[in-house]
């Protein structure tokens, strides 16, 4: 394996090369690989020797990564949104301690199914890691090619879930005190066509969950107004746009954001109350806004 450079500051772990930059990753989880089993049917007589093996099934390939170190997660959320589909080949290198690498993989015709946000709270101090899973058609050992070393990069700062400000159209977003992770999932469906009734894959849009927020503090009667307002005029919800800003740990510096486009308030549910005085809490409520569309972005490093 020939030897890359890497723009960013690691050493050991896991590695991904895509179209030539090579991105660190937080884990990576190959694809399990297994074989059909075929037995003979209830009923028949035969013996434990009919048993056949059957095609090889490939698993999925599961990539953790942080989006400071990752610029190509923007494109793919605006990928899955939009439906489309790219099949990408990959290489996934393995690293030891002193950036060695000690075996990789390659990839190929991967195709992204989906990408999982982590929650965001200020009570957390946990880097903010997203997940990706793609479906591969091939996975291969790369030639070894003697031990390489990978360079180190610049050190950037890190995304946070503890560091972000959230803004919501017309409604008060200081006391949010948490915001639920975000999945995107699109399924692979197959169709025969042709005269042989060739299997060719179908790729779906994706689903977005919806953004969830735990409102409290002074934000809570506000919305909670809201809600009850929207029900006694008995209007459909209107659309709302959203923000939400990762910063830095100082909280002046925009490190990047997610930015919403919702259909309104689709459900808000009260927090329990407690009537013992040891479990009482302030009031706080969970709201549900459906999302009709979603973007990234982040903001380079300056070099």
């Amino acid at each position: 394996m020939a030897e890359r450079a890497l723009a960013l500051n690691a050493t050991g772990g896991s590695y991904l090369n895509l179209e030539g930059n090579l991105l660190p990753l937080v884990d990576c989880t190959l694809p399990d690989i297994s074989w059909s089993v075929h037995e003979p049917g209830s009923g028949q007589p035969a013996s434990r020797t009919d048993i056949q093996i059957g095609e090889p099934v490939l698993g999925q390939l599961t990539l953790s990564l942080q989006p400071q170190s990752f610029p190509p997660l923007a494109k793919w959320v605006q990928e899955l949104i939009d439906g489309g589909h790219r099949q990408l080949d990959l290489e996934v290198l393995r690293a030891d301690p002193n950036g060695h690498i000690q075996e990789g993989f390659q990839l190929a015709g991967c195709v992204l199914t989906e990408l999982h946000f982590p929650p965001c709270s200020a009570a957390q101090k946990d880097p903010y890691v997203v997940r990706a899973v793609l479906q591969p058609e091939r996975i291969a050992a790369l030639p070894s090619g003697g031990p390489q070393k990978l360079p180190v990069g610049a050190k950037q700062r890190p995304w946070l879930v503890s560091t972000f400000r959230l803004s919501v159209d017309g409604l008060p977003t200081d006391g949010v005190l948490k915001i639920d992770g975000l999945d995107l999932t699109r399924d692979i469906a197959t169709r025969k066509v042709g005269e042989f009734r060739e299997l060719l894959p179908y790729y779906g849009i994706a689903r977005c969950s919806p953004l969830v927020l735990t409102i409290g503090g002074r934000n809570y009667p506000e919305w909670r107004d809201f809600v009850l307002k929207r029900l006694a005029e008995g209007k459909p919800a209107s659309p709302l746009g959203a923000k939400l800003t990762f910063l830095d740990a100082s909280l002046k510096q925009e490190l990047g954001s997610l930015q919403f486009s919702l259909a309104g308030l689709a459900g808000f549910q009260f927090a329990r109350v407690a009537s013992r005085a040891d479990e009482a809490t302030s009031p706080q409520g969970v709201a549900r806004l459906p999302v009709q569309d979603i973007t990234l972005e982040i903001v380079p490093v300056k070099s």
